[in-house]
């Protein structure tokens, strides 16, 4: 089932999202779910770049209010990884993002969807 939720995304992370090729500033909003999915499925990936950066966890982050049409269970799961990791939604989903452009750049996210197939 489907939920409506809004994130609040910087702009330079939805830069890096809408250079990634995944669709233009159009599809930010499901290009911010695809982050989401892809950063919570690396999880036990053990990639340095993974956990949200310490130095960045007093600071709250400011941006684009998206708003995304996202699975239940996969909001909940990012939920309970922000609480983990001890920040907000918000800034574990620009976090997600810039991750998830990274991954493009590298063409892991290509390697995924041809394992995949």
């Amino acid at each position: 089932m489907k939920k409506a939720v809004t994130v609040s995304v910087s702009a330079f992370a939805l830069e890096a999202l809408a250079g990634s090729d995944q669709g233009g500033p159009a599809r930010l909003p499901e290009t911010v779910v695809r982050a989401i999915r892809c950063y919570l499925s690396d999880r036990d990936s053990g990639r340095a770049g993974w956990p949200y950066p310490a130095f960045l966890r007093e600071r709250e982050s400011t941006g684009v209010a998206l708003g995304l049409e996202i699975d239940e269970d996969l909001w909940r799961d990012f939920e309970a990884e922000a609480v983990r990791q001890s920040v907000s939604t918000q800034q574990l989903a620009g976090h997600a993002a810039f991750y998830f452009a990274a991954e493009v750049d590298a063409g892991r996210v290509a390697e995924r969807i041809l394992d995949d197939e």
